[in-house]
């Protein structure tokens, strides 16, 4: 019956394309208040395709942008026993601003030479819709008009600004969202050595991100008057920042690496065998050499390391030409990625005692914690990492490599800590499809090998 399924997306892969295009000029921008309304518009979008496909959908209100939530129910299926899949996408996208650098409108999706351009394009709107399609081809392309296993979709409106409100609703609707497997396309294929390769994304490191501040005198001071008599804010703190790593590139913080899961041999023989090219991966970001923690790849520092970045030093004067100023304060913002089995309560509590126990020569700390998400991972020996490997071979032909990925998607730890199931991360971006940059797009090829997958998949895990 998959056959019949592929042939349905074949020939109804115009009027799909078609489909995604209207989705995608919708102007679905969750962080700016101005696209409001478009940000309804696009859930109620989404939620008239789903109920098209017969599915039980209602747009849920959130304290902030609603999420969409679908499900399947027993008739629809032709296996209702079999484990049910928890879909997750985003319908909301990034501003497109600088609008200047776009070649063609970011709301007017165009093709070209084979790529559809348009704002959200493979960042999510185009990746949802793979699963969508999916949905479409078993229910009016299948011999019965059935899927093959129960099926929730659950697409939110806030994932661009931060997703602050949906572990609540996820935690309030948990019989709702109840699930075996979840599974989200919001990451890319593997850059091989011929070519793009499909890809599992089994594990993610978390997230920490700290606003660090120091106070000093009540107002911005005269440096000639006071220069060399009192401590500098914005001295006192880069002399802290700096102290955060020493001299092999690790961080100093007491107990930081305790807990982090070492690297296996078997994964790391395999990670070998992926092909990565160093050299691509720094001429690509105009970087000379590689840096970080001694005794590691740069693979492996991105994948299973932790690390700390400051992402931003400030206060006192910034704007053009000279003002000498003593600042009345500064600030950094600090982020650490968590590698697996690290705790980012316990990383949080031992950074802030060791920014306290630094001399600041009477200066006081502001610290605020920005929030956190912890690093998550699934087994390789897990059945529906199985599954989904035989779902990709069936619908590309190729064999799936299995990678990690150095990024967070906190949602995916709540669905282990709210729903207690584990994620599939599959798929069909680029690297240089231009996510959150001016010119986004998504390969027309890869958004049929992204339906035909899901479709595929669904069918691998019924057969569980």
């Amino acid at each position: 019956m998959t056959e019949q399924v592929f042939s349905f997306l074949e020939k109804d892969a115009d009027h799909a394309v078609a489909r995604l295009s209207e989705l995608l000029s919708i102007a679905s921008v969750s962080t700016d208040p101005a696209f409001e309304k478009e940000v309804v518009r696009g859930a109620d979008w989404v939620a008239a395709q789903l109920t098209e496909l017969g599915l039980d959908t209602a747009v849920h209100a959130t304290a902030g942008h609603p999420a969409v939530v679908a499900r399947s129910h027993d008739e629809q299926v032709a296996n209702p026993s079999a484990p049910r899949v928890l879909f997750y996408g985003h319908y909301d996208v990034q501003p497109p601003d600088p609008l200047e650098l776009w070649d063609t409108p970011p709301f007017e999706p165009t093709v070209r030479d084979g790529k559809l351009f348009a704002r959200g394009s493979s960042d999510d709107k185009g990746q949802v819709m793979c699963f969508i399609e999916a949905l479409r081809a078993w229910r009016q392309g299948s011999a019965d008009g059935k899927l093959p296993c129960p099926v929730t979709v659950l697409i939110e409106g806030e994932e661009e600004c931060g997703s602050v409100n949906l572990p609540p609703f996820v935690e309030a609707n948990r019989e709702l969202l109840s699930a075996d497997v979840a599974v989200v396309s919001d990451t890319a294929m593997w850059p091989g050595r011929e070519g793009y390769v499909p890809a599992i994304t089994y594990a993610l490191r978390g997230l920490l991100y700290f606003d660090i501040q120091l106070h000093g005198p009540s107002r911005d001071l005269h440096s000639g008057v006071y220069g060399g008599t009192l401590p500098n804010p914005a001295t006192i703190l880069t002399r802290v920042v700096g102290k955060l790593f020493d001299e092999d590139h690790r961080v100093v913080i007491p107990g930081y690496y305790d807990d982090v899961l070492e690297l296996s041999d078997e994964e790391r023989e395999t990670w070998s065998a992926l092909g990565f090219d160093e050299r691509d991966y720094l001429d690509e970001i105009g970087v000379a050499e590689p840096y970080g923690e001694s005794g590691f790849t740069t693979l492996e520092r991105r994948w299973c390391r932790p690390a700390c970045d400051v992402n931003g030093i400030y206060g006192g004067y910034m704007g053009e030409g000279a003002k000498t100023v003593i600042p009345t304060f500064a600030g950094a913002k600090v982020s650490f990625r968590l590698a697996a089995n690290q705790d980012p309560i316990k990383i949080a509590a031992s950074f802030e005692q060791w920014l306290r126990d630094q001399p600041t020569h009477g200066l006081e700390w502001k610290i605020t914690n920005h929030g956190m998400a912890r690093p998550v991972a699934v087994s390789t020996d897990s059945p529906f990492i199985a599954a989904a490997r035989r779902g990709i071979e069936i619908a590309s032909g190729r064999q799936p490599v299995l990678i990690r990925e150095g990024a967070t998607i906190p949602i995916v730890a709540d669905f282990k800590t709210l729903l207690g199931i584990d994620t599939l991360l599959i798929g069909f971006g680029q690297h240089d499809d231009a996510l959150h940059s001016p010119n986004e797009k998504f390969e027309l090829k890869n958004f049929a090998l992204g339906c035909r997958t899901h479709a595929s998949l669904l069918a691998a895990i019924a057969d569980l």
